[in-house]
């Protein structure tokens, strides 16, 4: 008979489990099946284990537990219980599910004023309490491949002094993909990027983009700002097409830059507009244990982009973290350094020509130990750190013979504005490249 629970049926692994002894989930198994077990244990059995879906020796703990407390033995040739989910180990587990995803629950009292609409269906991955210490990570829409190409960036060489940048061609490879993070009922986005050849998973470097909500001044008249949405907060949950392009687009420059430069996991976390505006807010992803999240996610990056077999395993992120932001980023990243700067990980940050950097958010412009800070701008003047890297007009070389070819078809000079995105589009590679975090 098929599993019957919806946190089990159709699962392949699982319905093999409960019919054929050769299907056996035993210790040293991985995959989306292990987390479903996983999953029922902390449900029914309250087991104080992370939905990793990694059958370690924590989960086999906890399986133990829960067939000794049922008395599931198989008498034919055992005398006690195992830390091995069979046949019988299923059927309990489903039986168990099913019953408590069928029992309703009570109605509430009625608040004044109109019936609220239904609750929508509730996420199988969300049936756990507010209090549940877990962090699930989980890859939607499969792996995606950057395949190797070659792209313009400046020569880290040619970063410091007052002479004209020069230009490198690199190449990179690597895959990258959407993970969802649930923790207490909320979803985040998160996209990450390995590079080929990554083996290390202990460290990694973390960026955070512009809030979706841009503010600039109006071109026909500059006394006045327009407010424009890139990608809407109300639409975040479904991750709709303004959020793919948004992500897709920053993606498509700070990735293939950290390729060429280090062989190390890239996180980009989706910051909602108002996640942005206060440092304590719920619907910041690293607002609740930022470092157990983070492990949490270069543990995930390792699972479903890398092609290793064995490689560091993720837990005490003692490779270091780097963090980095661009333009009005920086109060999202402002949020994580100040959360985390003492911890011994964070060895640098990096800021990418953002006028905050020396007003709002100076807490990390002038940090008297701890990380070292970058800050890359346009203005000569502004010296708010020691290591600031200056990229004024007069230093853009657009007519390099190897500059990118739409700066060399250019026919006016370049722009502050240009400048602005320029920073990012082209030294995040030579940033990286001097990193104090090694690719080995």
């Amino acid at each position: 008979m098929s599993l019957q629970s919806k946190l089990f049926r159709g699962d392949a692994k699982l319905e093999a489990a409960a019919q054929v002894d050769s299907a056996h989930i035993v210790p040293g198994a991985r995959g989306a099946h292990v987390g479903k077990i996983q999953q029922a244990l902390i449900e029914l059995d309250g087991a104080k284990i992370a939905r990793d879906e990694i059958y370690g020796p924590g989960t086999a703990a906890a399986v133990l537990a829960y067939k000794r407390k049922r008395n599931i033995i198989n008498t034919a040739y055992q005398t006690q219980a195992d830390n091995i989910v069979g046949k019988m180990t299923m059927a309990r587990l489903d039986s168990e599910m099913l019953a408590r995803e069928s029992k309703p629950t009570p109605p509430g009292p009625i608040p004044p004023g109109p019936t609220p609409p239904p609750d929508p269906t509730p996420h199988l991955n969300l049936s756990f309490s507010m209090t549940d210490p877990s962090i699930y990570v989980t890859l939607e829409g499969g792996e995606k491949v950057f395949p190797a190409a070659a792209i313009k960036v400046v020569e880290p060489s040619s970063f410091l002094g007052s002479g004209k940048i020069k230009w490198a061609d690199v190449s990179y490879s690597g895959k990258y993909g959407r993970f969802k993070v649930e923790k207490k009922g909320v979803e985040h986005w998160v996209i990450m990027f390995v590079p080929t050849g990554t083996n290390f998973f202990h460290k990694g470097h973390i960026f955070f983009h512009p809030t979706p909500v841009q503010v600039f001044p109006d071109p026909k008249n500059p006394s006045e700002m327009i407010r424009k949405i890139v990608a809407d907060d109300k639409n975040y949950a479904s991750f709709g097409t303004d959020w793919q392009k948004f992500a897709a687009d920053y993606l498509a420059f700070v990735a293939p830059q950290l390729g060429a430069a280090k062989k190390m996991t890239l996180i980009m976390p989706m910051m909602r507009a108002t996640a942005s505006q206060n440092s304590n807010a719920s619907n910041d992803v690293f607002a609740d244990r930022p470092l157990e999240t983070i492990e949490a996610l270069l543990k995930a990056a390792r699972l479903n982009l890398s092609d290793l077999t064995t490689s560091t395993d993720p837990t005490d992120l003692s490779g270091g973290l780097a963090t980095s932001s661009f333009s009005n980023g920086i109060s999202y990243h402002a949020n994580l350094f100040n959360r985390i700067s003492g911890s011994g990980k964070l060895l640098e940050a990096f800021d990418f020509d953002s006028t905050f950097i020396t007003s709002a958010h100076k807490d990390i412009s002038a940090s008297p130990s701890g990380p070292v800070i970058t800050r890359h701008t346009q203005f000569e003047n502004q010296q708010s750190i020691s290591t600031a890297v200056h990229f004024p007009k007069a230093r853009w070389d657009a007519k390099a013979a190897n500059a990118p070819e739409h700066l060399r078809k250019q026919t006016f000079p370049i722009t502050k504005v240009q400048i602005h995105h320029l920073i990012i589009n082209y030294t995040f590679h030579g940033a990286i490249a001097g990193s104090r975090i090694l690719s080995g």
